[in-house]
């Protein structure tokens, strides 16, 4: 049925019911008050043919109650209008808030299919540099490695600064392709028997080289309860701690102090990040998670990352079964807190898999 047809059938319908209660009115319209029976086609109109339609069925509705009503009659002109004037009154405000209520879904959806397109344009953008920039690294690293001893101090140091630039925008470029699949529940995590303190200092390796340029110490703290083994996806991990120790790094002074602390709390294993920035305000702390209030705060001035890292975070953590948590004070650094199960388990979007895919070695 075409749209065209859709709307003569039901301006059909809501005239029959116009007759429909004018016949019973007719009838029954002196022993019992059935008046505002009228309102069903006139709200029926004004939710079909918005407020033009409510404003038509609203004084055929009058008419129809002068016409068939034998009470209405003896009711003399003024009642009669004013009655004509609800019935109109009604049916115009009544379209009036249905035309609203379109025009709102019309432009949120035209909103959502922006949002669409523009998230499906970055999604394959990003998806592209992600091959390019891990052959960058590895030739990077190749060339620290192979070149060692004939570099001079100035030229190792480009490269490591390369390196960290390099390692930076492939923890973005992850984390924005990972970021929709967390939304969406459907993020698979590869879980696997690991070492906590080996995997923390894989992390700490990843952002070595940026702490040394930047003269930040790096200090891992793990508590002597904290278990050897471990399951969980080790590689998502260790990209939440990167991340959480990339942000830090950004906001620690020279000569500063990172600790990375890691230990038993009621049974779940609790990592935490403390840097010595300059914090976040009370009023951001409870939303940080939040990618557009993080856009917010950096705009404010507060000591807040791109708005990807803390929000894949977040859901990474969540997906685990974790918490994560902020404290902070502004002029008294950052603590970023998170608590995951020792063994996760299986879950929806979680299946376990005895080697990692290459695809998700870039941490």
């Amino acid at each position: 049925m075409t749209a065209k047809v859709k709307r003569l059938t039901i301006g059909v319908l809501i005239v029959l019911a116009l007759l429909a209660v004018g016949a019973w009115d007719a009838h029954w319209g002196v022993a019992l008050p059935i008046w505002s029976a009228y309102l069903i086609p006139i709200s029926a109109a004004a939710l079909a043919f918005e407020t033009l339609g409510g404003i038509i069925a609203g004084g055929a509705a009058g008419l129809m109650l002068f016409w068939a009503s034998p009470a209405a009659r003896t009711w003399g002109v003024e009642i009669l209008l004013g009655w004509m004037m609800g019935f109109i009154g009604w049916g115009a405000v009544l379209g009036y808030l249905q035309w609203q209520a379109r025009s709102f879904r019309e432009v949120s959806q035209k909103l959502q299919d922006q949002e669409h397109l523009r998230d499906a344009l970055i999604e394959f953008l990003v998806h592209d540099l992600r091959s390019p920039l891990t052959n960058i690294i590895s030739g990077l690293e190749t060339l620290l490695v192979s070149t060692e001893d004939n570099l001079t101090p100035e030229d190792r140091e480009l490269i490591e600064l390369a390196l960290i630039g390099a390692h930076r925008l492939l923890t973005m470029v992850n984390s924005i392709l990972d970021l929709r699949k967390l939304e969406e529940g459907k993020f698979p995590l590869y879980l696997k028997e690991f070492d906590p303190h080996e995997a923390v200092g894989e992390a700490v390796r990843q952002v070595q080289l940026w702490a040394r340029q930047n003269n930040v110490t790096l200090q891992v703290d793990f508590a002597p309860e904290v278990p050897n083994k471990m399951v969980a996806d080790r590689w998502v991990l260790i990209r939440v701690l990167v991340n959480l120790l990339s942000n830090a790094l950004k906001y620690t002074p020279a000569g500063g102090t990172i600790v990375l602390t890691v230990v038993m709390d009621d049974g779940w294993v609790h990592f935490s990040v403390k840097d010595q920035g300059p914090g976040i305000p009370k009023e951001y702390l409870e939303r940080i998670f939040d990618r557009f209030v993080q856009v917010e705060a950096r705009k404010a001035g507060a000591a807040v990352g791109t708005g990807l890292g803390l929000t894949f975070c977040k859901l990474a953590v969540e997906a685990h079964g974790g918490r994560i948590w902020v404290e902070s004070e502004v002029g008294k650094g950052t603590t970023v807190h998170f608590v995951v199960p020792p063994v996760v388990s299986q879950g929806s979007q979680v299946k376990e898999m005895a080697t990692i895919p290459a695809s998700e070695l870039g941490a």
